[in-house]
């Protein structure tokens, strides 16, 4: 299964001289796959909102942000982050995983009754694109360090 930008999907194996590995038993790319789900599946989400943009009585939905940091620090029990120097930077958040469709609160109707604003879910839609460009850099990135440690050349 290849995600839309034509990425592997993490969960599939690379194999090495008869053996495979599965990186969906990595937490990393585990962590990764769940994320690249969440902003594939807010993107449906906001497209669904645009296309409604003019349809009376309709309620603009986004998915529900989950705290990435908890999930990350959950998949990450027992590797801690050593801070041997002042200057060092702290874990940084990440943004959220799935959860459920949850109606735009923070929108205004207009006369019909429709709460979508084009401006603002556009804007919601260009920062998930940057978010999943993100996610694939750093999908990107991993994969090439695990074939530089198998020694496989990196494409």
């Amino acid at each position: 299964m290849r995600f839309a930008d034509g990425i592997p999907n993490p969960v599939r194996s690379i194999g090495t001289m008869g053996a495979s590995m599965d990186f969906s038993k990595l937490p990393l790319f585990s962590l990764i796959s769940q994320r690249m789900g969440w902003l594939t599946d807010r993107q449906k989400i906001l497209a669904e909102n645009v296309a409604n943009a003019d349809t009376p009585g309709y309620i603009a939905r986004d998915l529900k942000p989950v705290d990435f940091a908890a999930l990350a620090n959950a998949a990450g029990r027992g590797l801690q982050q050593s801070v041997t120097d002042p200057r060092h930077i702290g874990a940084s958040a990440g943004s959220a995983t799935r959860s459920p469709v949850t109606e735009d609160k923070k929108a205004e109707a207009t006369l019909s009754g429709n709460t979508v604003s084009v401006e603002q879910e556009m804007m919601k839609v260009a920062d998930t694109a940057l978010d999943y460009q993100l996610v694939t850099t750093l999908y990107r990135k991993q994969v090439g360090l695990i074939k530089a440690v198998i020694g496989r050349p990196q494409s």
